[in-house]
C-alpha cells in the first residue's frame, strides 16, 4: 500500500512520475547611507523612497521599528538584521503581494509556488531540505503569529492598509520563537486617526501580455474618530483581479484549448482596527482580518512561454485561501515598564488546490487534490523596561494551542488515495532579553534566552487505515549581541543565536520504509537546528551623502528534516543531515550630487552546501551528497533602484523609479528539473503628484520574462507574471 503524509509537500507527491502615511518619523539622519551587518540595517532602498526630500540640502526621516520588542527604535540603531518597507516605498515599487517583496531582501528566494495563495519564501539557505514541516520563517500581523503546524507557506496578504513591513533576516529564536529559523516578516497595519476624519484610496488599470481582460484593482480605507482622542475606527478593503493568460488543454498540446486565459485570480481583503485610549497610560487594539485568495487553475503550468497546461481532463483547477484573523492587543505604560498582551484567533477555511496531471508510467494521468483548514489560538504576555536608564530588557510567556486539518486524494491511473490527517499542537515558552549600555552608551552587550516545550499529536487515515503518532519536545535558544556605536555616524555588531524548529510526524509504515532503506527514521524526526554568527557595520560617508551596510554571517544548520522517496514507492520523512550557508549581504543608499537623484542597491553573495549528510540519505539521492548545493539558495540575488524626483510647475512633482533585480542559478529539489537559470526582472514608474493626488505609470517585468523561476518538477513550472503595463490613481490620507 502507498501512504501519502500530510507533510507530504507537493514536489514530493509528484516526484514519483517524474511578498507619507507609513513614517514613523522619530528623528533626523544627518546621514544618506548606512552600514547594515548581518543585523543589518534596513532597507536603504526602502529610506530612499520614504524621502520626498532629495536635494543635498535636506536629511532624510528615519523609519522606527519596533522588532525589538522594547519600543520604538530607529532602524539604523537597531543591531540587526533588520529592513523596514514603508507603504509609500512598496507603493512606489508596485509592491502587492510576498513575491514581489522577496526581489528587495538580500538573500531572499522562493522555495516553492504551487497557486497565488501558496508560496514558500526562503532566506539564508532556509529551504535548503524542501518545503516541508512545520515554517521556517514567521510571519506577523502585528503583534501574534499567522501560521498552523506542518505548513509553510506565507499568509496571502494585499499590501494595502499596512503602515509597514519589517524583515528580519537570520534566526529569531529568542524574541520570536520555533518557526523563525530563517528570520521573521512582521506586518504592522495602520491604526485610526483619533482626531480627524481621513479617507484614502486606490484605483489601478493594467494589461498583462498574453491576457485577453485588463487587470484591475481597487482599495480604499476610511478613518473615524468616534470620540475624540479617546476612541476611533478605521476600515480598509481591497478587490484585486488578475487576468489569467494561460491556455488549458485537455490532453496533449494539440488541437483547441479547453479554456483559454484560465488562471485568473481574484484576491480580496477586509480590514477594521478599533483603538481605543481611555486614558494616556492604556491602549487597547483590537483588530478583524479577512483575506482570501480564489485562482483558477494554478500558477505551474507545462510550459511558461508559451503558457499552458496539459492533460487536465474537463477538470477545472483552483488554488483557494481564506483566512480570518482576530487580534486583540492591550498596552500599559507603568512609566518605567511597559505591560503588553497580545491575543489571536486565526481561522483558516477549507481550501486548497487541485490539479490534473500527467506523470508518464506507473502512475499515468489523473487528479490531485490537496484540501487544508486550520485554527490557531495565540497570546503573549510581555513586560519591558521604558525607563531612560542604562540597562534595557523585555520578558514575558507565549502560549499556542493550534490544529491543522489536511485531507487528499489522488486518483490515477494506476493508483487511487485518499487520506486525512490531523495534527495538534499545544505549546508555551518563557522568553527574555537584557542588554546594558557601557561607556555612555557607545558599547552595548545584549543576552537573550527561550525556553519552549510542545506536545505535538497526528492522526491520519489512509484509504482507511489509520495511524498516528506523537511528540513531546523540549528546547531552549540563545542570543548574544554586542554593539559599538563610536560616533553618531556609525555602529559596528556582532550578533550570535540559534534557532529550531519542532518535529515532523509521520506514519509508523512510513518510518519502516526508510529504516529499510538503510537510513534511519522514526514516528518523529530529530528537530533540525541552527546556529548563526555575523558581524557588521553600518555608516555614512562624504559627509552623509552616502550610506553603506555590509554584514558577514556564517549559519550552520544540524539533523535538516526532509522527504524521503522511499524504495517501495512511499513517500515519507528522515533527518538528511547538516548544511552550512556562509554569506555576505550589501546594502547602500547614494544620495547624489544631482538634485532629486537617488540610487540604492542591495545585495547578498553566498555559499552553501550539504556538509554532514547521511551516508544512506546521499547513496538514495547524491544531489544531497556532502559539498552539493543547497536546494532553493541562489548564489548571490542583486537589487538596484533609481528614484528621481523634481518639481513640474508651481503644484506638481513629478517622480520616476527603476529597478533591476538580478537572481543567480538555483537548484531545484526536483532532480528532473536539476537547475534553474539565472534571471533578471526589470520594473519601471512614473508618476505625477499633487498634494494628497497621484497618477502613475508603471511597468513590471519589462523585459517579459518567462522562466521558469520555480519548478515542482517538468511539468510542474512557474514564473513570473508576464509583462504588464498599467496606470494608477492614489488618494492619500491628509
Amino acid at each position: 500500500m502507498t501512504n501519502v503524509h500530510p507533510q507530504d509537500s507537493f514536489s514530493c507527491m509528484i516526484s514519483r512520475g517524474s511578498e507619507t502615511a507609513s513614517l514613523y518619523r522619530s528623528r533626523l539622519l544627518k546621514g544618506t547611507a548606512t552600514i547594515a551587518l548581518a543585523a543589518g540595517l534596513g532597507s536603504f532602498s526602502a529610506l530612499a523612497q520614504d524621502s520626498q526630500e532629495t536635494n543635498n540640502d535636506f536629511v532624510i526621516d528615519e523609519i522606527v521599528v519596533s522588532a525589538t520588542k522594547t519600543g520604538a527604535k530607529a532602524l539604523s540603531d537597531v543591531p540587526m538584521a533588520i529592513q523596514a518597507f514603508s507603504a509609500e516605498s512598496l507603493a512606489t515599487r508596485n509592491i502587492r503581494e510576498g513575491a514581489d517583496l522577496i526581489k528587495l531582501i538580500p538573500g531572499a528566494s522562493q522555495a516553492q509556488e504551487i497557486g497565488a495563495g501558496y508560496r514558500v519564501f526562503s532566506l539564508r539557505g532556509s529551504g535548503a531540505a524542501g518545503p516541508v514541516g512545520d515554517g521556517m520563517i514567521g510571519y506577523y500581523l502585528d503583534d501574534t503569529p499567522f501560521g498552523v503546524p506542518n505548513f509553510q507557506y506565507a499568509p496571502p496578504l494585499q499590501y494595502f492598509d499596512i503602515e509597514r513591513v519589517e524583515v528580519l533576516r537570520g534566526p529569531q529564536g529568542t524574541l520570536y520563537g520555533q518557526g523563525s529559523m530563517g528570520g521573521a516578516f512582521i506586518y504592522r497595519t495602520k491604526s485610526p486617526d483619533l482626531e480627524d476624519f481621513g479617507v484614502e484610496g486606490e484605483l489601478s488599470l493594467s494589461k498583462t501580455r498574453g491576457a485577453d481582460k485588463l487587470n484591475y484593482r481597487g482599495s480604499a480605507a476610511v478613518s473615524v474618530p468616534l470620540v475624540k482622542e479617546k476612541l476611533g475606527l478605521r476600515v480598509s478593503t481591497s478587490y484585486d483581479y488578475r487576468a489569467g493568460y494561460a491556455d488549458i488543454y485537455p490532453g496533449e498540446f494539440t488541437g483547441s484549448p479547453l479554456v483559454t486565459d484560465a488562471n485568473n485570480i481574484e484576491a480580496t481583503n477586509i480590514h477594521a482596527v478599533m483603538l481605543w485610549k481611555p486614558t494616556d497610560r492604556l491602549t487597547v487594539r483590537s483588530r478583524v482580518w479577512r483575506f482570501s485568495t480564489d485562482q483558477d487553475y494554478l500558477n505551474v503550468l507545462n510550459s511558461v512561454d508559451p503558457a499552458y497546461a496539459l492533460n487536465q481532463g474537463d477538470f477545472e483547477g483552483y488554488d483557494r485561501r481564506r483566512a480570518v484573523y482576530y487580534s486583540n492587543t492591550i498596552t500599559y505604560d507603568f512609566d518605567a515598564v511597559t505591560l503588553t498582551n497580545a491575543t489571536s484567533y486565526q481561522r483558516s477555511m477549507p481550501g486548497g488546490f487541485g490539479v490534473g496531471l500527467g506523470l508518464g508510467a506507473p502512475l499515468g494521468i489523473g487528479i490531485l487534490k490537496n484540501g487544508t483548514s486550520a485554527k490557531n489560538f495565540v497570546n503573549e504576555f510581555r513586560l519591558a523596561s521604558a525607563g531612560d536608564g542604562p540597562l534595557h530588557w523585555v520578558g514575558g510567556a507565549f502560549y499556542q494551542n493550534a490544529r491543522s486539518d489536511y485531507d487528499f486524494s489522488l486518483n490515477f491511473t494506476s493508483l487511487a488515495l485518499t487520506g486525512e490527517t490531523i495534527t495538534r499542537t499545544e505549546n508555551g515558552s518563557l522568553f527574555g532579553e537584557v542588554s546594558y549600555d557601557l561607556m555612555g552608551g557607545k558599547l552595548v552587550p545584549l543576552f537573550g534566552i527561550r525556553y519552549f516545550k510542545d506536545s505535538r499529536s497526528s492522526d491520519s487515515v489512509s484509504n482507511g487505515v489509520p495511524t498516528s503518532s506523537d511528540d513531546d519536545l523540549d528546547a531552549w535558544t540563545w542570543r548574544a549581541n554586542l554593539a559599538f556605536y563610536p560616533n553618531d555616524n556609525w555602529m559596528l555588531f556582532f550578533n550570535a543565536g540559534t534557532g529550531f524548529r519542532s518535529s515532523i510526524l509521520q506514519s509508523q509504515a512510513q518510518a519502516d520504509a526508510v529504516i529499510a532503506d538503510g537510513v534511519p527514521s522514526g514516528i518523529s524526526l530529530s528537530p533540525d537546528k541552527l546556529r548563526n554568527i555575523e558581524i557588521g557595520a553600518k555608516g555614512s560617508l562624504f559627509e552623509d551623502q552616502l550610506r553603506l551596510g555590509v554584514s558577514v554571517y556564517d549559519i550552520r544548520y544540524t539533523n535538516l528534516q526532509s522527504a524521503f522517496n522511499t524504495s517501495i514507492g512511499l513517500s515519507a520523512f528522515a533527518n538528511l543531515g547538516d548544511a552550512k550557508t556562509q554569506g555576505l549581504d550589501v546594502e547602500m543608499q547614494w544620495l547624489t550630487p544631482v538634485e532629486g537623484l537617488n540610487i540604492s542597491a542591495v545585495a547578498n553573495f553566498n555559499s552553501a552546501e550539504f556538509t554532514d549528510v547521511i551516508e544512506a540519505y546521499a547513496a538514495a539521492d547524491p544531489r544531497a551528497a556532502n559539498g552539493e548545493r543547497l536546494y532553493n539558495t541562489p548564489p548571490h540575488n542583486i537589487r538596484f533602484d533609481v528614484d528621481y524626483t523634481t518639481p513640474v510647475g508651481d503644484d506638481w512633482e513629478l517622480n520616476a523609479n527603476a529597478s533591476a533585480t538580478f537572481n543567480g542559478e538555483s537548484k531545484n529539489q526536483d532532480a528532473t528539473v536539476g537547475t534553474l537559470d539565472s534571471y533578471s526582472l526589470y520594473d519601471a514608474s512614473v508618476a505625477l503628484r499633487r498634494g494628497r493626488y497621484e497618477f502613475r505609470l508603471f511597468g513590471s517585468n519589462l523585459s517579459d520574462l518567462r522562466g521558469p523561476t520555480s519548478a515542482n518538477g517538468p511539468t510542474l513550472l512557474a514564473g513570473p507574471r508576464p509583462r504588464t503595463i498599467g496606470l494608477a490613481f492614489r488618494l492619500y490620507m491628509d
